[in-house]
């Protein structure tokens, strides 16, 4: 029996490690399993969809009715991002899940401007990502979706500066709810965030 090496056990999974036919075919499987029977509904949590995987799915047609996607640990990055943003085809989403996914400033300037591919967004989870304080500050400076009512940005390494930023922010008319939980902000910055033009008035806040 042949030896398992460590590059055996850590290869990527696929359609990761895919191209061309091989990741047409992977992904088309993955959305007939995938999508619901309405068109409403796309779970692909953890199916390591990764940029070229991405590249793939905003040209299917099958997706246009899509409201409600997660695209959750999938590796796609900030590329991932800027496709997705410049794309059309999830422009009915309202729920959108990109938890776990190696976003950062890039990634989400692409995602805060995306007013077109995006219109009917209200809640974009992005836990557990590496947005840190530049990515917290350009989206706390430069979001256009105005129709957000909740976010998740959790875990992202965000520290004193880029709480501040969002607390402060007034790029979210419409925000009733904020996660930031486990981020590097101190206790101080957290306190003072609470009292943000931004903060104050929403009905759920996690520091």
């Amino acid at each position: 029996m042949p030896s398992i090496t460590h590059m055996d056990i850590y290869k990527p999974a696929e359609p990761c490690a895919l191209t061309g036919t091989k990741l047409t075919a992977a992904m088309d499987k993955a959305v007939r399993e995938r999508l619901s029977p309405d068109g409403r509904s796309l779970d692909l949590k953890g199916f390591c969809v990764g940029p070229n995987g991405i590249g793939v799915l905003v040209t299917d047609e099958r997706l246009s009715k899509v409201k409600r996607l997660n695209l959750g640990g999938n590796r796609i990055g900030d590329e991932g991002a800027r496709m997705l943003a410049e794309s059309v085809t999830f422009s009915k989403v309202q729920w959108f899940e990109l938890g776990g996914n190696d976003l950062g400033e890039e990634g989400i300037q692409a995602l805060c401007h995306a007013t077109t591919a995006f219109p009917k967004l209200k809640t974009l989870n992005l836990y557990r990502n590496s947005l840190k304080d530049g990515g917290a500050k350009v989206f706390a400076q430069d979001n256009e979706l105005e129709g957000l009512e909740e976010i998740d940005l959790a875990q992202n390494e965000i520290g004193d500066e880029g709480i501040l930023a969002l607390a402060n922010s007034k790029k979210f008319p419409h925000l009733a709810a904020m996660y930031l939980d486990n981020n590097f902000a101190s206790i101080e910055a957290r306190e003072e965030a609470k009292h943000g033009v931004n903060f104050k008035r929403l009905q759920s806040l996690n520091l």
